[in-house]
């Protein structure tokens, strides 16, 4: 079994990452595609070195080093727990491969074994871009003993079991609920925008914990640190059992790290074995009734039939939806905390002076957060091998992609309509604070809907066979987060440190988005894929 695992999982790798394509592939604008994928994670790691070193620096600096590897270890199993929740069960349970691999002559422990260890693989990357330059840089500054570096490999190693098992429990838990209801995709999306919801009110509520914990002795680093060692151990106890264990050589801890990480992945993935076969195959059927009768046939526009069609995708597919719409949840529940706490505690608990204008960045801090991956950012490569079909219908290019975007806005207006309500009941904007607070929102929203189709047509993905590859690990979606976070981050900058100029940057924000967005709209017509 043990050959038949390594075989299905290195097939599987190979299949995310495109290794294949830049192997034997031939056409070239695929490979450069692959290459520009990866310069973008190239970004992105030399952003979390600087992060990470940014603060280790500073905490070292201040006295207090040996809360790092638990703040980091603690940091690293959050962001696995909340990218792998968004698509371990699709994952695990992927329909598209599962009649090939069940057909086969290999067992089910094989197939489970298989797609739970390709996972794990791409999580042990993100342990390894966090773990190895802290751990290097923390040597460096602080130079612990020989066993802290044991240690830490063997804890970076088992750092993804936990938050990955947790996550892949949550998810399959979701599925095999939702598997036996007649609408499964509805309320699959339904379970998980309420667990969303859930992770991000307990963030939240974690957030202003801790900054209450702060406030009670801001002289003594010393206790500070130990006081936020220990709420990291009651938050998450395995970064307590690291810390511990490369900070002592604590071979207790270390053991209960090692032994907990694997009781939890084998517990797992002898459940999903039990239970993989009725999962899929429930999934995989459908309800019908026979009592079909012929009613009276209607007519609409191409526009509107267009617009159907992209929400009925949208909403066919879970993975989809719940990547697609966390950032409006997000920027939703942002509002509603600011008009739950306040705008001076919200400057207090950020550090900003009391008489500094929230009003000046929240415009374009709500644009950035609600449209961190719109769905245009995706929806060319979502067609899949049918995309040819909506190229021979008679319609035009530019009606497709209007229809793309008109979907993507009316996902995106709801959310952004409530939480301007809420925004406007927590900081009572004056008349000209109102209108920049709804004009970019909508200015930014408009941009990045077509800015997405703009960076999916030039980097379009059509061979997949998951849809979390096309959803979360694309070029596309990579490049219009990066886009999202830049365009607005430029102005908020320029809005910290000129603020008695922010009429005339708002303006010149808006002026500039609008123009961008007129240009890339005219030029998506005249792009063919």
């Amino acid at each position: 079994m043990l050959h038949q695992i390594k075989c299905l999982t290195a097939i599987q790798l190979c299949n995310i990452c495109g290794l294949n394509i830049v192997r034997h592939g031939k056409d070239k604008s695929k490979r450069m595609r692959f290459i520009g994928m990866g310069i973008v994670y190239v970004i992105l790691m030399l952003a979390l070195f600087g992060y990470i070193s940014a603060f280790t620096i500073g905490m070292v600096s201040l006295g207090i080093g040996e809360v790092v590897p638990y703040y980091l270890y603690m940091i690293v199993s959050l962001v696995i727990l909340c990218f792998s929740f968004f698509k371990a069960a699709n994952i695990i349970f992927q329909i598209n491969t599962y009649e090939i691999q069940i057909s086969l002559p290999v067992s089910k422990a094989a197939i489970v074994t298989s797609r739970f260890l390709t996972m794990y693989v791409t999580d042990l990357l993100i342990s390894m871009a966090v773990i190895i330059p802290g751990g290097i840089l923390y040597g460096i500054l602080m130079k612990p003993s020989f066993g802290f570096y044991i240690w830490g490999i063997i804890g970076m190693l088992f750092l993804p079991c936990i938050p990955l098992t947790i996550a892949t429990a949550a998810g399959s838990l979701i599925f095999a609920i939702s598997s036996r209801m007649r609408y499964k995709n509805l309320v699959n999306i339904l379970l998980s925008i309420g667990l969303i919801v859930a992770i991000l009110g307990v963030n939240f509520g974690i957030a202003g914990y801790q900054e209450s914990l702060e406030q009670i002795d801001l002289t003594m680093l010393r206790n500070l640190a130990v006081m936020a060692i220990e709420q990291i151990q009651k938050i998450y106890p395995p970064a307590g059992w690291f810390g511990n264990s490369v900070l002592g050589n604590n071979l207790a801890q270390g053991g209960m790290l090692i032994g907990v990480s694997l009781i939890f992945a084998g517990i797992l993935l002898a459940i999903l074995q039990k239970f993989f076969i009725v999962i899929c195959s429930a999934l995989n059927a459908t309800a019908a009734k026979n009592n079909y009768k012929m009613g009276s046939l209607s007519a609409s526009s191409a526009m509107k039939a267009l617009w159907k069609r992209e929400i009925k995708r949208y909403f066919a597919s879970s993975v989809y939806v719940v990547n697609t719409i966390v950032g409006y949840i997000l920027a939703l529940m942002m509002t509603v905390a600011l008009w739950v706490l306040g705008g001076k505690n919200v400057l207090e608990m950020l550090d900003l002076p009391a008489e500094w204008n929230i009003l000046l960045v929240l415009p374009f801090v709500l644009s950035m957060v609600g449209n961190l991956m719109p769905m245009s950012s995706c929806s060319i490569s979502m067609e899949g091998k049918q995309w040819w079909l909506a190229q021979t219908l008679p319609i035009t290019m530019k009606q497709i992609l209007d229809g793309k975007i008109l979907a993507n806005l009316s996902i995106a207006f709801p959310f952004f309509a409530v939480a301007e309500v809420f925004a406007f009941l927590a900081v009572k904007p004056s008349l000209k604070d109102g209108i920049w607070l709804i004009v970019v929102p909508l200015v930014y929203t408009l941009f990045l809907s077509v800015a997405g189709l703009t960076i999916n047509l030039a980097f379009p993905v059509f061979d997949w066979e998951n849809e979390v590859r096309v959803v979360k690990q694309s070029a596309s979606t990579m490049l219009t987060l990066l886009l999202s976070m830049i365009s607005s981050m430029i102005p908020i900058v320029l809005l910290i440190l000129f603020g008695d100029l922010h009429m005339i940057i708002n303006a010149a924000t808006v002026v500039m988005i609008s123009a961008a967005t007129l240009v890339l709209y005219k030029r998506n017509q005249k792009v063919t894929v």
